[in-house]
């Protein structure tokens, strides 16, 4: 058995039949909806083995999962094993080539990948030749399990279309406010009835579908609104679906075509909810609501609130998660990688939650009145602190006087006495601690004249006001940015509001009155 670390030659990648006593592995695959069952795969499978004396050392099943797809859990675990060196097994062995892999790249790609790795693929019933022709004829049954899928798609795109021309529903999930309701459609070749599904109006939620398209014709209301009186779904997400389905005006979207092909002359796939007229009212009051234009931050996958938000409904319970921006969207990071179930806090509109911010930011900071209390609040905070650099620097420099003196008076007294080790270690110590204050006096002096040189005038801190409010209405997103990132310290986001937290306020006698809450 071959169990070489070295490349296999290019007489083992072409070889296309396993000698007496090889050690096999069997991959088997059974996609939804066959008649043939697995164990009736992995039965002959096994007879086959028998018969050609070969040993099977494991079974690879991927039981229910379609061959156009690489993502199979067994499949990719063989995968991964055939790359081990030295090789676990001389062969791999298929009920088909069909089973192995749908796609004819996909299939063609594996194969030899395996090859190449000097393992022989083969198939119990694709007749191929142990010969120069058995690449050719391979090639050929790969193209042929190829073309059964897109035939076969191609069948079923028929058949859908010829049960929505007569007025049945295709296929998939029907919308709510409608169930399906089965009816017979003639006999299958083999005798069998076969149905369909017409959709007809579910009597135990009509009222309160017909309930929603009535508020949002007659007041435009908001999702929210919808939510209070209808709560159709669990998540707001929906409405949005919910409202820009054409189904609940009697008409069908299917595959970009809309049926009955006669509806604009009054003809219904189903029986409506309103009609065509309202549908596209509530298609205008929506569009009203989307961006006309390309924000600068969407351009630049950038996002305002990055870096100060955080997630309101996650802080409640003591945990800490980030508000990113993804898709035009604010989002919990904590449930998007944790799941749904983590936390309550949906996905907000990032440029609605963003004009929520600069409002306030607008009306609450800059103002004169604000820009003034934080000039006088920030010169008293300077004045406090030149003062206490002060009082420190004359104390070091007290101090650095007191260790030069000893150290001056260490160097007379060995100069007398001669250097001895301990006076040695006195002297490192001493030196040391004057060397330490002198380096913290040098950093305390240029610190005290950083705060002497950036004393503002009052006149210039208010004059900024205008330079201020032309960033915010208009400026760069990164200077947006850091104009937050000055006067706001964290942004919480929750499921019914925003809260603010200021870096200073003019009533900041309590830190508690920094979190200014603000309702969507």
């Amino acid at each position: 058995m071959p169990r070489s670390k070295q490349p296999a030659g290019k007489s083992e990648q072409r070889r296309w039949e396993l000698p007496f006593g090889s050690r096999v592995w069997v991959y088997l695959r059974h996609s939804p909806g066959d008649n043939q069952t697995i164990g009736s795969q992995v039965d002959a499978m096994r007879q086959w083995c028998e018969i050609n004396q070969w040993q099977i050392v494991r079974e690879f099943v991927d039981e229910g999962i379609e061959g156009s797809k690489e993502e199979r859990e067994q499949f990719q675990q063989m995968m991964t094993l055939a790359r081990q060196l030295p090789r676990l097994v001389d062969g791999i062995v298929v009920w088909s080539f069909s089973r192995f892999a749908r796609d004819q790249l996909d299939s063609q790609f594996y194969k030899a990948d395996l090859r190449k790795h000097g393992f022989v693929v083969m198939s119990k019933i694709d007749d191929i030749p142990n010969n120069e022709v058995a690449p050719i004829i391979e090639a050929v049954v790969d193209w042929k399990n190829q073309r059964f899928l897109e035939d076969l798609s191609a069948d079923i795109k028929r058949g859908q279309h010829y049960l929505v021309e007569h007025g049945y529903f295709p296929s998939g999930s029907v919308s709510i406010g409608y169930r399906f309701e089965r009816v017979e459609l003639g006999l299958k070749r083999n005798g069998e009835i076969r149905y369909a599904n017409k959709l007809v109006k579910d009597e135990s939620l009509s009222e309160r579908v017909a309930l929603a398209w009535k508020m949002k014709i007659e007041q435009n209301a908001t999702f929210h609104q919808v939510h209070d009186a209808t709560h159709l779904y669990e998540r707001f997400k929906y409405y949005g679906v919910f409202f820009r389905n054409m189904i609940y005006s009697g008409v069908l979207n299917f595959a970009g075509k809309r049926y009955p092909s006669d509806w604009i002359n009054g003809s219904r796939f189903c029986e409506p909810y309103i009609t065509v007229e309202e549908f596209l009212k509530v298609q205008h009051n929506l569009h009203l609501h989307d961006i006309k234009h390309i924000a600068p931050r969407l351009l630049s996958t950038s996002y305002l609130l990055t870096g100060i938000s955080w997630c309101g409904e996650c802080a409640s319970r003591g945990e800490r998660s980030r508000v990113v921006g993804s898709v035009g969207n604010y989002r919990c990071l904590a449930k998007s990688e944790k799941g749904s179930k983590h936390c309550v806090l949906p996905r907000r509109r990032c440029h609605f939650v963003d004009d929520v911010v600069i409002d306030f930011f607008k009306q609450t900071v800059l103002t004169s009145e604000y820009l003034q209390a934080e000039y006088e609040l920030a010169r008293s905070s300077s004045v406090t602190s030149r003062e206490q650099l002060t009082s420190q620097i004359q104390q070091l420099d007290q101090l650095s006087k007191d260790y030069e003196g000893q150290v001056k008076s260490l160097i007379t007294l060995i100069a007398k006495k001669g250097m001895t080790p301990l006076l040695e270690k006195e002297y490192d110590h001493l030196n040391s601690l004057w060397n330490d204050a002198q380096s913290q006096l040098a950093e305390l002096t240029k610190q005290a004249a950083i705060a002497y040189t950036q004393a503002i005038p009052k006149a210039d801190f208010l004059g900024n006001l205008k330079e201020m409010q032309a960033i915010i209405n208009g400026g760069p997103i990164e200077s947006q940015r850091a104009l937050f990132g000055r006067y706001i310290e964290a942004v919480y986001l929750y499921t019914d509001s925003v809260h603010v937290h200021l870096k200073f306020r003019q009533d900041d006698t309590n830190p508690a009155k920094r979190i200014v809450p603000i309702r969507f």
